[in-house]
Parts: structure tokens; sequence; C-alpha cells
């Protein structure tokens, strides 16, 4: 009877135990509500930060943040697949949308148009990343700009509010998101350039006050579909020499040769920049590795 009962509270204390050498395992590649998590296919969108060009003099020749982002990806679904339909040539939040002469289509439509074949021939799109914006917002920024700053936000806000409403849709299906769709905010590539005299004239707008209300718009339209805003700007602050291409410290006086211009005051990342926006989407995923080394840290 007792050696019953000693079996029995044996028994129960096993079971009870169970769940501390379980759940760290299962925990490890469980997803939060709502995510659909890595599917057959990662779908990357967006504009030169998607692709990994820059400025020629500066083109170390690299893939962009998407391509490290994918072979995370793979730590969890090895059998995904990775589609990236990112232009480099400048694309605006309105190139994005407008058809192009010699496609006859916008990255937009291939977007729509390739989420849908895929749905129908059975894969699941998941991820879908987005970086748009960024050039918008360097239009009034750089160094001998005239764009226009209001009419610029008013242009993005009405061209971001179609791209995401389209993907929304195209990610939609009887109510239910078919596929995880993050968009990234952006850096700031000239802190403190217009507190420099010499500078002045030739900015339209102070980066320090114009990028953060770029990212305002990308927050807000986002959080209006329940997109998730990967936060690129913050882990930039202060080593912009480190992730960023523009020379540091500035030059005394503007360059006046385009050539130089462009140069030295390229916006976009270098490597190590890219990892830290591929390590930021992956975070803010909310996917999950048994174990995840940060590729800063690789």
């Amino acid at each position: 009877m007792m050696r019953s009962l000693r079996r029995g509270l044996l028994i129960l204390m096993l079971i009870a135990l169970m769940p501390l050498f379980v759940l760290p395992t299962k925990a490890a590649n469980q997803l939060p509500p709502g995510n659909v998590g890595p599917g057959d296919v990662y779908l990357a969108l967006g504009d030169s930060l998607a692709t990994g060009n820059e400025v020629a003099a500066n083109d170390d020749g690299l893939p962009g943040y998407p391509d490290l982002l994918f072979a995370t990806l793979r730590q969890i679904n090895p059998a995904i697949t990775f589609t990236n339909l990112g232009v480099g040539s400048g694309e605006t939040s309105s190139s994005f949308i407008v058809t192009e002469i010699v496609t006859e289509t916008s990255q937009l439509d291939r977007a729509v148009a390739f989420i849908t074949t895929e749905r129908v021939a059975g894969r699941v799109v998941s991820p879908v990343t987005l970086s748009i914006g960024g050039n918008d917002a360097a239009a009034v920024v750089q160094p001998g700009s005239t764009t226009n700053v209001e009419q610029a936000r008013i242009l993005f806000r009405a061209n971001l509010s179609k791209i995401l409403d389209d993907l929304v849709a195209a990610l939609t299906v009887e109510g239910q998101r078919t596929g995880d769709l993050l968009i990234m905010n952006y850096y700031n590539p000239y802190p403190g350039l217009y507190d420099l005299p010499a500078y002045q004239p030739f900015l339209p707008a102070n980066p320090d006050v114009e990028l953060p209300r770029f990212n305002a718009i990308i927050e807000e339209e986002a959080a209006a579909r329940g997109i998730v805003v990967v936060d690129i700007f913050t882990p930039f602050q202060g080593r912009e020499a480190e992730l960023i291409f523009v020379t540091r410290p500035y030059p005394a006086l503007p360059p006046f040769n385009p050539t130089d211009l462009e140069r030295l005051f390229d916006f976009h990342p270098r490597e190590a920049g890219h990892r830290v926006i591929a390590d930021q989407f992956f975070l803010t995923s909310g996917y999950r590795l048994k174990a995840f080394l940060p590729l800063v840290a690789q």
C-alpha cells in the first residue's frame, strides 16, 4: 500500500515537473498571437537599403539587410525561399507605385501579383519587409536640395497609405492576415549638420527636425493598419560613423562638386549598419530561435 502511494506521489511529481523540461523547447519556436511566422517565401520590398546598393564610389558590393535576415529565418524554417523585389536606383514612395515604362508595372504591382500568385500555388508569403521613404526624406534634408518640405511630407503620407493598404489587402484572405508585414523607420544620417553655419544656407530643412516627422508618418500609417514598425532610428543614434557612409566629421565647407557631395554625404548603411537593420527586423518580428546571436556580434 505504502509502495503504491509512494509510486503515485512520484508520478505526480514527475508530471508537475514535466513543463519545466518541455517548455524551453516549445517556447523557443513559439510565435506571439497573431503572427504567421516564417512561411514558404520571404519577400523583401523597398529601396536601395533592400538591395544593398550605395553610391558608386562607396559601393562595397555586399547585399542589403534582407539577405542577412533571410539567413536567420532559415534557422527557423530551412525550406523558406527568398524573393527581393526592391529597387536600388533611388526608389521613393512615388516611384514605388508609379508604373515603369520598361516593365509596365510598379514595384507595388509586382509585389501584389507575387503574393497573389504564391497564394494560388499554395505557398505562404511571410514575412514581407518594407523599407520605403528614406529617399523621400533625404530629398528634403540633403545639402543643396530645393524640395518643398511640407509638400514632400503630404505626398509621402498619401503614397504610404496606398502602399500599405494594397499590401495588407494582398495579404488578407477572409479577414485573416496570411503573412507578417513589417516596415522600418529611418535613421538620421546627418545629426547636427544644421548646427554648422556654413551648411545652413544649403539645407532646405533641419534633418534633426524633419527625419522624426517622416518617421512619425510611418508610425501613424502603420499603426492605423496594425502593421509592425521596426525601429531603426534609435540603434543608429550616436553610431553614425560606424554604421553609415557619411563622412565624419563633416567637411568644414559644403562640397559643391556633385560627385563629392554624393560620396561624402552618402547616407547608405555600411555592412555593420545592414547587420543592425537585419537584427532589428528579426527581434521586432517576434520570431524565436533556440539561441539567437545578433549579427552585429558575429
